[in-house]
């Protein structure tokens, strides 16, 4: 069985991620402003980085909506990466992940016809909920740096395209929450047609064998500020919700 057929064959997280760490490296390329830029993709001598769902408990029990955040990658000094999913699990107290928190507990309750009021400072115990409730999937998932470079992530999603649609075959999510990440998710991995399907931000879409809401936003590291930020991401929703019960 070859590489590709393995990873077609994952029925695991666990075992997808271990077959993406030991990938045979390969050189990509992309142009900016006209000059060409080269990109080693090498997993296992570059800090890999796995994620996924953050807890398989809450995930599986279908008390909630499943959320999973695509995003462009994520970084460490560690020589031997780390595994995001599980850090996650200990409800980081951290700007761009609080953020996501409360985005989670703003999607969570908001209805078509209501939107959960703005929690600027939600309990502990709230946010290790929101945390438990969502999955991240990062396209660039080695040789991740604190500035992304927008080709780069490209060069690498459009490398790893295999991998990247069966980990979100596996998380099988049911709304995605793309951060700066959409065009590149839908022209370099799943190569679909998605420009004339919206025109608020939120695309109800078949991918991987059923239908799931994918919303386009800005990265949560944006400098808007945190209300403006929820309150967008949650009438995005809102509106997805309207517009469905109308059809």
């Amino acid at each position: 069985m070859g590489y590709v057929d393995e990873v077609r064959n994952c029925t695991s997280l666990e075992k997808l991620f271990e077959l993406w760490k030991n990938k045979a490296p390969e050189v990509r390329s992309y142009v900016i402003k006209g000059k060409q830029h080269e990109v080693n993709i090498n997993h296992s001598r570059n800090r890999f980085i796995p994620d996924g769902i953050v807890d398989f408990a809450v995930w599986d029990d279908d008390a909630h909506k499943k959320i999973l955040y695509v995003l462009k990658e994520a970084y460490t000094d560690d020589s031997d990466g780390f595994n995001l999913a599980s850090w996650l699990s200990g409800a980081p107290d951290i700007q761009i992940w609080n953020r996501i928190a409360r985005w989670t507990n703003g999607l969570q309750h908001t209805t078509a016809k209501e939107i959960f009021k703005y929690d600027h400072d939600p309990s502990e115990e709230v946010y290790k909920e929101c945390f438990s409730q969502i999955a991240v999937l990062n396209l660039k998932k080695s040789g991740g740096n604190s500035e992304s470079v927008y080709e780069e992530i490209a060069s690498y999603a459009e490398a790893d395209r295999e991998e990247i649609i069966k980990e979100f075959e596996l998380i099988d999510a049911d709304i995605i929450v793309c951060g700066y990440t959409f065009g590149i998710l839908m022209d370099k991995v799943f190569k679909v047609d998605y420009k004339k399907n919206s025109n608020n931000w939120a695309y109800y879409m078949d991918l991987c064998g059923r239908e799931r809401l994918v919303i386009d936003y800005y990265h949560p590291a944006n400098h808007y500020p945190d209300l403006a930020n929820y309150y967008a991401v949650t009438n995005i929703y809102q509106q997805a919700l309207i517009e469905k019960a109308g059809k």
